[in-house]
């Protein structure tokens, strides 16, 4: 790390010069060298950016001919019919639950009658209370 440091700080040196007054300025070649690789640094970005949106524009040209296709359209109809015998079949699914929770409750309630009838619940005493 330290000769990282020392490296860098040499090279920084080497850029620049000292002037009369003892302040260090880049060098010339410096300064342009600087400048060159920031033009060029905004032409790549540049460049870059002009590439990724007409990638963009391609992709976005080959999903509306997919869309538009015959196979395309076939697809998109497959996933229309089974999404309504998806949705068909948990509506039956539902009735059949339903129609299940129905009979066990009817059965629990006639259970429960029996039950009643074989063993009827002790009465109720009342007291009285004399005044």
């Amino acid at each position: 790390m330290k000769q990282w440091i020392v490296l860098m700080a040499a090279v920084a040196l080497a850029a620049c010069q000292v002037d009369n007054k003892g302040n260090v300025e880049p060098t010339a070649e410096t300064q342009t060298a600087t400048a060159d690789a920031a033009r060029e640094t905004g032409d790549a970005a540049a460049d870059l950016k002009q590439g990724a949106q007409e990638a963009g524009a391609a992709i976005q040209r080959g999903a509306e001919q997919v869309q538009q296709s015959e196979a395309g359209q076939r697809v998109a109809e497959g996933a229309r019919e089974a999404g309504r015998g998806i949705k068909q079949g948990a509506g039956e699914a539902a009735e059949a639950a339903g129609d299940a929770l129905k009979r066990a409750g009817q059965e629990a309630q006639a259970d429960v009658k029996a039950d009643v009838k074989k063993d009827p619940p002790p009465p109720t005493q009342t007291t009285q209370t004399h005044t």
